[in-house]
Parts: structure tokens; sequence; C-alpha cells
């Protein structure tokens, strides 16, 4: 028996809808034979609105999209984190901070590259790369050059 659906549950079932009207614009605009939207746009959120999505908060959206592809790319360790959060009774902030942590952990083996993760998944890459995951992950490659060139160029991560 499945259980009722929490907020995000909900939140993350937005962000499907969100990718079926995508879809349906980028149809809509091969038909008429206009540029055709590859990612979330302004245009994609008003279509949502006028076709009775008023549910779809852009601003919200857009606010926990790392959140979203922590879910995406490793939901066991999404789960994981949300029972974590919950079980000492955070608030939201807290784990949407842990998110962006996770999402930067799993970017670490390849290179922090978040926008080639968020381009090569199929559910992400209809999402801009929020900047502040761009900065966290950036900063750590920096962090880690730093630290290998401090200790003689050699990876002591070995």
């Amino acid at each position: 028996v499945r259980g009722k659906s929490n907020g995000l549950d909900y939140l993350f079932h937005l962000y499907k809808e969100c990718h079926q009207f995508l879809t349906q614009v980028q149809k809509i605009a091969k038909k008429r034979g206009e540029k055709c939207p590859t990612k979330m746009t302004n245009k994609v959120f008003r279509y949502a609105k006028e076709e009775g999505a008023n549910h779809i908060n852009k601003p919200k959206m857009r606010h926990y999209v790392h959140c979203y592809a922590l879910h995406c790319l490793d939901e066991e360790r999404s789960n994981a984190l949300r029972r974590e959060c919950k079980l000492r009774g955070d608030n939201i902030g807290a784990w949407m901070q842990a998110c962006y942590r996770s999402v930067v952990e799993i970017a670490a083996p390849r290179g922090w590259d978040i926008d080639a993760i968020f381009s090569e998944h199929p559910q992400l890459s209809v999402w801009y790369v929020p900047t502040k995951l761009r900065q966290l992950c950036h900063a750590e490659r920096n962090n880690a050059t730093a630290s290998s060139s401090a200790s003689g160029g050699k990876d002591t991560a070995a």
C-alpha cells in the first residue's frame, strides 16, 4: 500500500509535469517552424499557466532544482537524506543545504563538472544549473587543485 505523498513527492512530480509542458511547447514550435526551446524557459512556464497549470510556481521550481537533481541522480541517497533531516527535526533550509552538499559530492568524481552532469541526464538536461551549485562545484574543484599543489602535486586521495 502506497502512503500519502508528502510535499517533496509532490514537488518532484511537478518537475516531471514541467518536462511534459516543455515537450508540448517543443512540438508546437516545430509545427510552426519556430525556434524550439531545449530548457525550461519563461515561454514554457507561460504555456503551462495558459494550460491551467497555475500550481507550477517558476521561482519555487528554480529554487529547488538542485534537490530534484539529487533525487534524479541518486534517489536512494535523496530519500535517506530526507529521512535523516526529518528525524533531526531540521527545517527545509537545512535539507536544501544538505542537498547542495550531496550533489557536489556526486559531482566530485566527474571533476565537479556539474554542467556535464545536468546535460547528460534526461530529466535534468531541461533545467538550468543553479548558479549557487555551479559556484560550489567550482570552489571544490579549486580547493582540490590547491591541496594537490600543496602536497607537491601528488594526489593524496589514492
